[in-house]
């Protein structure tokens, strides 16, 4: 008898199978141009992801780090319609999300200052930023987080009234949408996008947007992706190698037009879980917490606390079901970023690092590996 395959965690392959026709059709078109820096195929990505966002400006950059990166010197640069931030000005942010979220912000020689979780979430909220707000706060990011758009209204109101810069990191939430039906990435001045092959719109290799209302702001970012170069070989401030390669945007323009039936499986599997695991976790919520499910949700990742998470883990593991851990450690707990300075003890950040566990929830998952999955974590207990 043959062995049972494991539940991937996601299977890019299986994903891109259907689409491996049209894919070679832009590899094919590239090869006839051939530009592969920039050039036509960006600026028609830049278009098509403007549209599908409804935010006026999007810039191709070479991934999402690169977007934050970028988005933060180009903030510091003299001639737009903001304040311009200055080296040492702290950004408020949280200490749950992948490193870049905070690294990017030092890099550009700013101050991550790290906002504690609000309680039983993934976010700090609008009480967690004030509390950690000082005078020397000059901006705010958010992040996202798995795909959940955050209520984005007051912390947007807040920063306006104080004078703060508010950034979106979207990594993890393209096809999020707020209850007004608008994308997240255009509450504050700047979102950034990352289209890591995981995401929910991932190229084939790696890639990232900053999208913007402001038009002087996705000027300064067009030139902080070339060097700080606004007319060739005249440099007139810092900048890097942000460009996006032609490739992965021509890749990108061709799932783009898929990226609605993408979420729809990620939103179908979502609601297979809940419905699945509601009873569970309303009687034993120690065991299983679930994510919140809040309308517009883009479902990148399915995060799921136990205070037990080893024996889940190994249940599912036995099972044949792949998890994976977002994630071990806060970012305040990181080497990478004692320079921040940071505070000795995030108590919430802390315990959701102890008790979060990601099951698969991508497209190409069929319903029979997600009911192994579902069966593997209700007999856990």
């Amino acid at each position: 008898m043959s062995e049972i395959p494991p539940v991937p965690f996601f299977d890019m392959a299986r994903v891109l199978a259907p689409l491996r026709g049209e894919l070679h059709a832009a590899l094919d078109r590239c090869l006839q141009h051939g530009t592969f820096v920039l050039g036509p195929e960006v600026v028609g990505f830049e278009s098509k992801l403007s549209a599908w966002l409804r935010i006026p400006h999007a810039v191709g950059v070479s991934s999402g780090t690169d977007a934050l990166l970028a988005t933060f010197l180009a903030l510091q640069l003299e001639g737009g319609d903001w304040t311009p931030l200055r080296a040492g000005d702290e950004v408020l942010t949280t200490p749950f999300s992948f490193i870049s979220s905070a690294t990017s912000v030092l890099r550009a020689g700013l101050r991550p200052v790290f906002a504690d979780l609000a309680p039983g979430t993934f976010h700090p909220g609008l009480q967690e930023l004030q509390r950690a707000v000082t005078p020397r706060t000059k901006a705010v990011l958010v992040v996202h987080l798995f795909g959940e758009p955050l209520d984005i209204a007051p912390i947007a109101e807040w920063c306006r009234a104080n004078g703060l810069l508010l950034v979106e990191d979207c990594a993890q939430a393209i096809g999020a949408v707020q209850p007004d039906g608008r994308s997240v990435g255009g509450a504050g001045i700047a979102g950034c996008f990352s289209f890591f092959p995981a995401k929910n719109l991932g190229a084939l290799g790696d890639g990232g947007a900053v999208v913007t209302r402001h038009e002087g702001l996705a000027a300064k970012v067009k030139e902080t992706r070339q060097h700080g170069q606004a007319v060739r070989y005249q440099f007139e401030h810092l900048g890097g190698n942000f460009r996006l390669d032609a490739l992965q945007a021509a890749f990108l323009s061709t799932l783009l037009p898929h990226l609605d039936g993408f979420l729809a499986q990620r939103r179908h599997r979502a609601r297979r879980y809940l419905q699945a695991f509601g009873p569970l976790a309303q009687v034993r919520p120690d065991q299983l917490r679930l994510p919140p499910d809040r309308p517009g949700h883009a479902w990148n990742q399915f995060v799921v606390r136990s205070d037990d998470r080893s024996h889940l883990r190994q249940v599912l593991q036995q099972a044949g079901v792949a998890t994976q851990i977002y994630y071990p450690s806060a970012l305040h707990q990181q080497g990478a970023l004692q320079a921040a300075d940071p505070p000795v003890s995030l108590p919430f950040a802390e315990q959701a690092c102890r008790t979060v566990l990601a099951l698969p929830v991508a497209p190409g998952m069929t319903d029979a590996e997600q009911d192994r999955v579902i069966s593997a974590v209700l007999r856990a207990w």
